[in-house]
């Protein structure tokens, strides 16, 4: 019988998040995502519940996994992601900055285990 691989994910830094090139691919990334932004929560949750493996901190200690409702719970329509995926008038820019990083790394994560997955 073949031994399936263990898969290890560690979660983005807040040095990562705060990059400003970083957050520009993660930004990009979110705005060429085709499904509704109330849709996140669910997908978010979907792919840490359905990932088969170990998700770690950068420093190699387990992350303390999130509901996600608690990270987004102050706002159950999601304006932030659509204010998140603003851009700047004529430049393909972010037109903000967000400082809540525990739902970048949420969003970061998302795209982390799809690409593992797929």
């Amino acid at each position: 019988m073949l031994a399936l691989a263990h898969k290890t994910i560690t979660v983005a830094s807040d040095e990562e998040l705060k990059d400003p090139d970083y957050y520009t691919a993660l930004w990009k990334a979110v705005r060429e995502q085709t499904f509704p932004r109330r849709d996140w929560l669910d997908a978010i949750a979907d792919a840490i519940r359905d990932f088969e493996g170990d998700i770690l901190n950068p420093d190699g200690t387990p992350f303390d996994i999130p509901l996600v409702d608690d990270i987004f719970g102050d706002d159950p329509d999601l304006r932030w992601i659509g204010y998140f995926e603003e851009s700047k008038p004529d430049i393909e820019q972010p037109k903000r900055v967000t400082r809540k990083l525990e739902r970048l790394r949420l969003l970061d994560l998302y795209y982390r285990l799809k690409n593992l997955v797929d």
